[in-house]
């Protein structure tokens, strides 16, 4: 077993290693470090190699966002060669590019100004004329649809030149989920590749887990209820998202929801994901025994995750990294709560830690790379650029690798409760034809009982009543039959025996001495502790407790007393005996 959990877990890493982009600092090693005042200046060229590039800029820092248009030219840029990503503050704060396009090819171009980044509140892009800067486009999530420059599932402004043109520019932006703004010129017709691509991704990424929530909702039920409920909220959690980061609201709905509400509605989906994530691998591998180590691990993981949650999206741009790395410990933790659980008889725990690796490593890389992204070059590649952010497509094959191995733990927990069902049942109708048949022997022997006692009535007269329950076999049967019947009955005592043989509690109590040499309590308890013990002997329960429930005793260890003292073992000695014998046969 963990030979195989070994193999599965070099086979991932393998995976994900190869898909993993290249961090080296090419834009250092590509660009020319000129001195610092060398000017923001792009050549908009139809050349291969290109259609994707860093966009040369000066920047300019504005933390309060307040910096309007107008007064743009009171604030002076700087620029840092080699640099492709600038600080921006959050949530407030606003970040202003400064920039000169140049058109050396004969006809008309459009190209984009785009960033790696896909939230933004705001885009606006500007123009140098004479009489100042004049807005050209407006893009972001809380511009409506019909101002926006380009509706895509990326943010972008487009910018058009004429033949042999060149212009500046200025582009503001505002309301950022990440803590740097990576501006990027690209073709139009690269853009629309990327986007679409990236669009795809998206959709099928979301079209899974809504696949996935269907089958919890329709067939994962039948595992528990539990289980199916956790792993349902866990998948929505998912989806919620991955919708809300990429932008599906304002794209779907047109619902324009600020940076500010973002954020933390992010962070609550990542704080319900890891919570329930904890939730339903408590639930598989609940099964058989568990230390109470593992089950103090739980509490206190779902207490922590609980708690770092709240503090995430109360201070979302000031707490929420603890909550983040949440969602990449707790795999690990279950993963080693998991891996304890191996070779001991569950056949879900194999696969459990497969979906468990492919979430660690999958979340281990997306959020590697949102804290330290790679630095962009030039390409006219869409997969190349789409490795730069490996987020998205580790993100992606987590919750694949994750559903395709849960799928397989389910699917081998369903095969076990169907097998552990099937031979209760087994268990359950031998218990059920061995009790008709006592039952019938009973009615049998009451039958007799009840024509030797019309008999005695008739010979006896008004002395039958009295003397009839004398006859032992008759008040043994009958008084063993009324508490067989009412087992299950706590509070069944002499005194309901009595009424339901039709006699006082005294009488019944002066009958059972004289005839059996017992008490009516005593003739009860001991009744229910043969009982107790047949029902072990033919394993129909698997614990004390049930047992003990079963037969009307409310004390599990009254009734490991008195079982004791009547047949001198206790009720688990008799389970482990009956079990020799079974294994035996």
């Amino acid at each position: 077993m963990l030979g195989r959990l070994k193999i599965l877990l070099i086979c991932v890493v393998v995976g994900f290693g190869g898909m993993l982009p290249a961090t080296a600092d090419h834009l250092a090693q590509d660009c020319d470090p000129a001195g610092e005042s060398a000017p923001a200046y792009n050549t908009l060229e139809d050349v291969s190699g290109g259609q994707l590039r860093p966009l040369m800029t000066e920047h300019l820092s504005d933390p309060s966002g307040m910096i309007a248009s107008d007064d743009i030219h009171t604030h002076a840029f700087s620029y840092t060669p080699c640099v492709d990503r600038y600080a921006i503050k959050r949530p407030d704060g606003a970040l202003w590019l400064r920039f000169t396009l140049n058109n050396p090819n004969d006809h008309r171009v459009e190209w984009r100004i785009a960033f790696m980044e896909t939230i933004f509140d705001e885009m606006a892009l500007f123009e140098q004329t004479e009489t100042g800067l004049d807005e050209l486009a407006r893009n972001g999530r809380t511009v409506p649809t019909d101002q926006r420059s380009i509706v895509s599932v990326r943010s972008a402004l487009a910018v058009t030149l004429a033949a042999n043109e060149t212009k500046e520019f200025y582009v503001r932006v505002a309301g950022t989920f990440t803590p740097h703004a990576t501006p990027l010129l690209v073709s139009e017709e690269f853009f629309y590749r990327w986007s679409t691509s990236f669009q795809t991704i998206l959709i099928v990424l979301m079209g899974l887990i809504a696949l996935l929530i269907m089958l919890s909702l329709i067939l994962f039920r039948q595992v528990t209820t539990e289980f199916y409920k956790y792993y349902t909220l866990y998948l929505l959690a998912s989806f919620m998202f991955i919708f809300i980061l990429y932008g599906w609201f304002h794209r779907v709905f047109d619902v324009q929801f600020p940076v500010t509400f973002t954020v933390p509605a992010i962070q609550l989906a990542v704080g319900v994901g890891v919570i329930t994530n904890i939730q339903y691998t408590r639930v598989l591998l609940s099964s058989g025994k568990r230390s109470r180590m593992q089950q103090r691990g739980f509490v206190i993981l779902t207490v922590i995750a609980v708690a770092l949650c709240g503090i995430a999206v109360l201070s979302p741009w000031q707490h929420a990294m603890p909550n983040v790395l949440m969602q990449f410990i707790s795999p690990l933790i279950l993963l080693a709560f998991a891996c304890a659980r191996l070779g001991r008889g569950l056949p879900q725990v194999l696969p459990l830690c497969g979906s468990l690796i492919c979430l660690v490593i999958g979340l281990a890389i997306a959020n590697y790379f949102f804290v330290f992204p790679p630095h962009i070059t030039a390409s006219d590649s869409v997969i190349e650029v789409m490795r730069w952010r490996a987020g998205t497509y580790s993100y992606t094959f987590a919750i694949i690798g994750e559903a395709m191995f849960m799928m397989l733990a389910i699917s081998m927990m369903l095969q076990g409760i169907r097998s552990r069902s099937k031979i209760a049942f087994e268990e359950v109708e031998t218990l059920r034809r061995s009790l008709e048949a006592t039952q019938a022997k009973n009615a049998k022997i009451a039958e007799i009982a009840q024509a030797r006692a019309r008999f005695v009535e008739d010979a006896l007269g008004d002395e039958a009543e009295e003397r009839v329950l004398h006859f032992e076999d008759r008040l043994e049967v009958r008084a063993r039959k009324i508490v067989l019947d009412n087992v299950g009955k706590e509070g069944f005592g002499p005194q309901a025996l009595g009424a339901e043989l039709g006699v006082s509690e005294r009488t019944l109590s002066r009958r059972m001495n004289d005839a059996l040499n017992i008490s009516p309590a005593r003739f009860i308890r001991e009744t229910r502790l043969e009982l107790a013990r047949d029902l072990i002997v033919l394993r129909h329960y698997s614990s004390v407790a049930e047992v003990a429930y079963a037969t009307g005793f409310s004390s599990v260890s009254h009734f490991t007393r008195l079982y004791g003292a009547k047949f001198n073992e206790t009720p688990r000695e008799t389970f482990k005996t009956t079990k020799r014998a079974k294994a035996a046969l």
